[in-house]
């Protein structure tokens, strides 16, 4: 329970959503030190060397002898205290302690440092500058990436259990192959885990989303009510655009690395195109017209990109010059329609939120969410919001705090 005050002040106007309020992106921040006790034995390696920062390089870990989830929980702690400093960062009870604070009723918990390098390790095993000190064959090196994934994937199905429901452990679904990837989602689903983390900057299972080789993992979530996220990840930025080259100058350099991704303004401004081809691809390939229950949560790369995206679908697909003669690969609807559907999105607390809903409408894709313990989370997300959508209606900030969350959490 809150150390001090009873619950967090939320503003007047949503202050009547206390208790029913979905939180779309939050982390947990396991510090390197227990990887091992939690994570198990072999995660202890990749901990050290997590933990080992070479000259010049700023550091992974934040806080690496912050080894107890103790910070007072009240209105000047659980957002403005980062990583494993923030009160239930790391003790999953005391997550549940803070959401009752707050007024939180679900929230999607992603893995913190350990999920988010693993999955980064995994799709930059053949670069040999990534994570040096792991030695061996290329393929050696991604069998030690996958492994880590696996560790983590079996932490998922432990803290899901604590999470009594309301924490919504998002697993990650990444894969070389599509029956690899079938076989993983089957496995955690049967194991009680209904969110999964995708990765957006590797076709999944080595195929494109719109190949019908991964309808049946497409149906299987469909059918489980999973929620699939695609989160921002390490390699958001340059693994979509093979290359940093871009950013080698020296107005991007000195910026704060974050847990998940470089915060230069470069990257910030490019971590949507990756997201943006994903959601297209799904989109345009009819993905959501042959599994009409599947429902995508895209956190952590704005929301900026979402209204000129779906103008554009439209615009091209109802006026290009040379449509399909293959009737059963046209779409139902509009391309802007299965965003609407199907895609819920979580944009930053600093975006102008009410002016993208003047601009593009989309008032049923847009939802909150917190980023905590994350720095890129902000110290009032809540108040942010609020004030972004002034001058919308009581309903637009209802959909926005706790009904749009509904469908990608198949509540």
């Amino acid at each position: 329970m809150a150390d001090g005050d009873p619950r967090y002040p939320l503003p007047e106007r949503i202050a009547p959503l206390f208790g029913q309020i979905n939180d779309l992106d939050s982390h947990e921040a396991i510090p390197a030190k227990l990887w091992a006790s939690e994570f198990g034995p072999e995660a202890e390696q990749f901990a050290n060397i997590s933990l080992d920062t070479p000259e010049g390089h700023a550091p992974l870990i934040f806080n690496p002898d912050f080894l107890k989830d103790e910070t007072p929980i009240s209105a000047e702690t659980v957002f403005k205290m980062k990583m494993e400093e923030a009160p239930g960062s790391f003790d999953i009870g005391r997550r549940l302690d803070v959401m009752d604070f707050i007024g939180t009723r679900r929230q999607v918990y992603f893995g913190g440092g350990f999920g988010q390098q693993a999955i980064y390790f995994f799709n930059k095993y053949k670069d040999p500058k990534t994570f040096s000190k792991i030695k061996g064959t290329p393929e050696e090196r991604k069998n030690y990436a996958h492994r880590m994934i696996e560790l983590h994937n079996d932490w998922c199905v432990r803290a899901a259990r604590k999470g009594k429901g309301r924490l919504k452990v998002a697993a990650i679904l990444l894969e070389e192959t599509v029956d690899e990837m079938y076989a993983t989602l089957e496995r955690l689903l049967k194991e009680g885990v209904g969110v999964f983390q995708i990765s957006c900057t590797v076709p999944p299972g080595g195929e494109s989303p719109a190949h019908p080789k991964l309808d049946r993992v497409w149906a299987l979530a469909s059918e489980a009510k999973a929620g699939l996220m695609v989160h921002v990840e390490g390699s958001s930025a340059d693994g979509f655009l093979a290359t940093q080259k871009w950013k080698d100058a020296p107005a991007f350099e000195g910026w704060r690395v974050g847990e998940e991704f470089a915060l230069d303004p470069w990257t910030l401004t490019n971590l949507h195109l990756a997201v943006q081809n994903y959601i297209q691809t799904m989109v345009l390939g009819g993905v959501f017209d042959r599994h009409p229950n599947l429902f995508f949560g895209v956190q952590e790369f704005g929301a900026s990109w979402l209204g000129p995206l779906a103008e554009n679908m439209d615009r091209y697909y109802a006026h290009t010059p040379f449509p399909t003669d293959i009737a059963d690969l046209k779409l139902k609807m509009k391309p802007s329609d299965y965003v609407r559907r199907h895609v819920r999105v979580a944009p930053f607390d600093f975006e102008p939120v009410g002016m993208y809903i003047d601009r593009y409408g989309f008032e049923d894709v847009f939802c909150y969410a917190s980023d905590m313990p994350h720095y890129e989370g902000g110290k009032r997300p809540i108040e942010n919001f609020v004030e972004s959508l002034k001058g919308q209606s009581d309903e637009v900030l209802r959909k926005f705090f706790v009904e749009n969350h509904r469908r990608v959490l198949q509540d």
